[in-house]
């Protein structure tokens, strides 16, 4: 087995048929060289049927459903690195689809440069189920899943890593490295973040190299209960806290990053400032309450949202 690849899912009845029919219409012929592995993370709604379901349709497909106990994104992720059989270990989220072209891409960039490169990413596109509310610019597109570094496929510099819904792994790094950190992550409905850069930076650390590949393409759905003032708030408050925890446990970390915030705060003003001058204020004001949320987050002493 080359690949597998990994959903996890938590109450996405609605998205998980998307997700993995998006795999079943991959072109060509490669039933042989990947499985699906969905890992339930304590769902109560119909996610075991639609497995079921999705199973009974698509026979040719290698499935396992496993489910995972401790609540949170990284307890469901290690619970897949478990159970996976192929040597290159995808995470793809639930609410989220494949391009058709994706697992032919992906072999074939495995078949050449899969002795240089362990770990891998691509773009992450939008797709809103409704239109972007009037306050949506790209610099806000990471609170939906948006992610696209570079125009073109090449070797990420340290300062971006692939994000969740579309990295790869060869097995090897999580033996190397570890794997997520279960403290980080989303735990429910905490929106908790961060395991990712956790690991990415454990795996920089190495001097291993990562690819971003501009031809394997997710794209990321967005409900709109996403878009709301408070889903947001609790999300951007969610990335503050997270990386609290992240860093507590270095040397100033928390004072480094205060630093590293205030030169964003800068950076956003100045944007808030051009969106003002364009006539679209809603869009300037935003990136100010988000990075204010961020910072409530940062200087947080607790979970809780």
């Amino acid at each position: 087995m080359i690949i597998s690849y990994v959903i996890c899912t938590y109450n996405r009845d609605k998205f998980l048929p998307i997700a993995l029919q998006a795999i079943a219409n991959q072109k060509g012929n490669f039933w042989d060289c990947f499985e699906i592995i969905v890992v339930d993370n304590n769902s109560t709604d119909n996610t075991p049927t639609i497995v079921e379901n999705f199973s009974k349709q698509n026979p040719h497909i290698r499935l396992i459903y496993t489910t995972e106990s401790n609540q949170g994104l990284s307890h469901a992720r290690n619970k897949g690195i478990e159970v996976a059989q192929g040597e290159w270990i995808a995470f793809l989220d639930d609410d989220a689809y494949l391009h058709e072209l994706y697992t032919e891409h992906l072999l074939t960039f495995i078949q050449h440069f899969g002795n240089v490169y362990k770990a891998i990413g691509g773009p992450i596109l939008l797709d809103f189920e409704t239109s972007p509310p009037k306050w949506y610019s790209h610099y806000l597109g990471s609170l939906f899943g948006y992610f696209k570094p570079y125009n073109n496929s090449q070797e990420f510099s340290r300062k971006y890593y692939p994000r969740g819904s579309n990295m790869i792994f060869h097995r090897s790094l999580f033996q190397k490295y570890g794997t997520f950190n279960t403290e980080l992550g989303r735990k429910g409905q905490l929106l908790l973040g961060s395991e990712e850069k956790d690991i990415f930076q454990r795996i920089y650390k190495g001097s291993e190299k990562v690819y971003y590949h501009a031809s394997l393409i997710m794209f990321h759905l967005v409900p709109e209960f996403r878009t709301t003032i408070n889903f947001v708030k609790k999300q951007s408050i969610g990335v503050g806290i997270s990386e609290h925890l992240r860093i507590q446990n270095e040397k100033n970390g928390l004072f480094s990053k205060i630093i590293s915030e205030c030169f964003k705060w800068a950076a956003s003003t100045l944007l808030c400032l051009f969106f003002f001058i364009k006539l679209q204020p809603a869009k300037g004001i935003m990136l100010l309450r988000f990075r204010y949320w961020v910072f409530l987050g940062l200087i947080s002493k607790t979970t809780s949202l």
